[in-house]
């Protein structure tokens, strides 16, 4: 299949992003404001790709040698908690970040997201279906 036969992915369904950001807007679950007001950094302990200890908090935690680090795990607890979830996460649930910064390539490395104060701050968190996390990630009027 010849690639530049095919649109811009973005361009195609442009037609459609009212709908989308209806979607997007109308499903999104954020947490209470009086519960962010309470406790707005739940994990001041951990940032995105910040090193995992074992109970010990001494001891590297390894993976067949290989040192763990912090994928989005503790801002999803964080976040599932101040939303008054209980158990496991609800299927097809994704927790997104705004970063309020644009890597469309997904490669750069931001301090933003290695920053304690925000990693689980639970107003800079959004739980959102996971075939939506997409639109707001790469969709700039949906991030607005």
């Amino acid at each position: 299949m010849d690639r530049n036969k095919i649109p811009d992915g973005l361009k195609e369904i442009k037609h459609e992003m009212p709908v989308i950001m209806k979607m997007v807007a109308g499903t999104a679950c954020w947490v209470n404001p009086e519960v962010f007001k309470e406790l707005p950094v739940w994990r001041p302990d951990t940032a995105r790709n910040s090193p995992l200890y074992k109970a010990d908090w001494v001891t590297p935690a390894t993976n067949n040698g290989t040192a763990k680090h912090e994928g989005n795990v503790a801002a999803q607890q964080s976040l599932l908690a101040a939303l008054g979830v209980v158990g496991k996460k609800p299927p097809n649930w994704t927790t997104c970040h705004i970063w309020g910064y644009d890597d469309s390539a997904f490669i750069g490395k931001s301090r933003i997201v290695q920053d304690r104060r925000f990693y689980s701050c639970v107003g800079n968190m959004v739980l959102l279906p996971t075939p939506l996390k997409g639109f707001t990630d790469t969709v700039l009027e949906i991030k607005r």
